[in-house]
């Protein structure tokens, strides 16, 4: 199962970890269609019950789907290396879920790890410029990654109505990064938090 925030983010993830993981059919990947604040913004004092409450719904979905493991996303909204501390929490927080409960931690948002593949975004939109001024840099240091993407790819002069990045693109992002054979090294840039979803992804 995957859990998060945005439907978009949790197909994204989906699509990255089919292909990551070929023995893991994509079909057997369920996003949990209800949106859900795992860790972040949740007042200590709730997370005991945000946690039951995941339980409850994820022992629901596993009387029909028999569950291996939970992904859970939540972005980091914090440049490198905060995505380190919440991981840690979103993985404490829920060890209780009878399940292995791996963390999904980009930073600063997921299109932080989008610019690590100008090639795959550049050949969602035609229209689009590829963002590739983070050449061989660090892009776990981007602040408000969303809104620089959406720089990014908009050419200069473009007209009001240019068609920039939405979170809608997303899923078609990933699945251009596994069309193009990307999901290995060596990559545009690089990444902490990316690395470090990798290495869960191992993990299932």
């Amino acid at each position: 199962m995957i859990l998060g925030e945005d439907d978009n983010d949790r197909r994204s993830v989906q699509v990255l970890v089919a292909a990551l993981r070929p023995d893991i059919p994509r079909g057997t990947l369920k996003p949990l269609r209800k949106p859900m604040a795992l860790v972040r913004n949740v007042p200590p004092q709730r997370l005991p019950s945000q946690a039951s409450k995941a339980g409850a719904l994820l022992r629901a979905v596993n009387v029909q789907t028999p569950i291996r493991a939970v992904l859970m996303h939540e972005d980091a909204d914090e440049v490198e290396p905060a995505h380190k501390t919440l991981i840690t929490k979103i993985e404490s927080s829920y060890r209780s879920l009878p399940w292995p409960v791996l963390a999904v931690v980009p930073a600063w948002e997921l299109e932080t790890w989008w610019f690590l593949f100008p090639d795959a975004v550049a050949a969602v939109r035609p229209t689009w410029r590829r963002p590739d001024q983070f050449a061989g840099r660090d892009v776990g240091r981007i602040r408000n990654a969303k809104e620089e993407l959406k720089k990014a790819v908009t050419p200069q002069g473009a007209r009001p109505s240019f068609q920039t990045y939405t979170e809608a693109d997303s899923v078609a992002i990933a699945e251009k990064i596994v069309a193009l054979g990307q999901l290995t090294p060596p990559w545009f840039a690089r990444s902490a938090s990316w690395a470090a979803f990798l290495d869960r992804i191992k993990q299932l």
